[in-house]
């Protein structure tokens, strides 16, 4: 049964970190050799408004995100994830949509995908459509790699609209099965994110021109990923037995090893350096989030001696984050 159309909706939505599998999450790759990956989201979030917009306003759809819009029509919003969205949806009446994020978007943290889950969520509740959390992954999949034909996985979707800290096995005809640490009574999670460092390399960037030759790239890289996606079987089982921070540090970064191998623009000089000098400082190891070229850095490193490599990063800024088990969620519906 539907629910009753609402007038407005806030939802919010969690970024996530990637440990490792990352790129056998593309159709191409899965298709033919199944995926895997392990992701945790953060608590840090993007929160998405939406409001039927009145008749007295002069325009039909007011959107604010880090640019503002104000159209008249759907074909002239220049957002194509909101764009997409709403036509999704089949919203034909005014509309208004404002964004909060609490990081930069293109750093990395999968915010182009937890917006559209986000979007797609509150736009759902708004028409007082019902839709379970796979729906909510098909539409935004939907939205972001068959109508806009971005060149991405579908890590950041499954991450946003499910959280936890995940394992995530994709088959090939991209059906997919779920193991939540969080059902494991050990004490895992928090010693995890305890020795996590997460460094602000201050580059924002379009990571489009990385992703398309990573996809164009794939048949000849099909070994690579194959490790890449290994890494993911030994990450969960490492963090399901015995385990120290050194071990998590070197796993990450064979993975970053073999990643910068699929596009020619994963790596650069500045981010070489960070690293580098994050190793010299005690940190065991770490890797880039995303598709890279910049963002954040993920590093591992003893909580003991977090503040002294934090103390000596200059100019660079480290984030604190924290383990977020939620996905995608209704914050008000009235």
């Amino acid at each position: 049964m539907s629910l009753i159309k609402k007038q407005f909706v806030i939802t919010s939505t969690p970024l996530r970190i990637s440990f490792a599998g990352g790129g056998s999450d593309f159709h191409d790759f899965f298709s033919a050799h199944e995926g895997a990956f392990v992701s945790s989201t953060i608590d840090k979030e993007i929160k998405v408004t939406v409001k039927r917009h009145s008749d007295i306003f002069n325009e039909k759809f007011r959107i604010n995100y880090s640019s503002s819009e104000i159209k008249n029509k759907l074909e002239d919003i220049e957002n194509d994830i909101a764009r997409e969205c709403i036509k999704l949806v089949g919203i034909d009446y005014p509309l208004y949509i404002s964004t909060i994020a609490d990081l930069p978007e293109k750093s990395g943290l999968g915010s182009s995908s937890s917006f559209c889950v986000g979007l797609l969520k509150a736009l759902f509740e708004l028409e007082g459509k019902k839709v379970n959390d796979k729906e909510l992954f098909e539409a935004s999949v939907e939205v972001e790699i068959n109508i806009l034909k971005k060149p991405i996985g579908i890590q950041d979707q499954l991450a946003a609209v499910y959280g936890g800290f995940n394992f995530f096995k994709i088959l090939k005809d991209g059906s997919f099965e779920i193991k939540n640490l969080n059902q494991n009574s050990k004490n895992i999670v928090p010693n995890i994110f305890n020795n996590l460092l997460l460094i602000w390399t201050s580059i924002q960037r379009n990571s489009s021109d990385i992703l398309y030759e990573q996809e164009k790239n794939i048949s000849k890289n099909i070994d690579n990923i194959k490790s890449i996606k290994n890494l993911a079987y030994d990450f969960w089982d490492l963090i399901n037995k015995d385990f120290d921070s050194k071990n998590i540090g070197e796993l990450l970064e064979k993975g970053w090893n073999n990643k910068i191998k699929l596009a020619s623009k994963i790596s650069n000089n500045e981010i070489i350096r960070l690293y580098e000098k994050c190793k010299n400082l005690g940190s065991h190891g770490g890797k880039l989030s995303g598709a890279g070229g910049g963002g954040f850095l993920l590093m591992v490193v003893d909580e003991s001696i977090k503040n002294n490599l934090i103390n000596n990063l200059d100019n660079y800024n480290n984030i604190d984050i924290k383990y977020n088990p939620n996905g995608s969620r209704i914050l008000l519906s009235e």
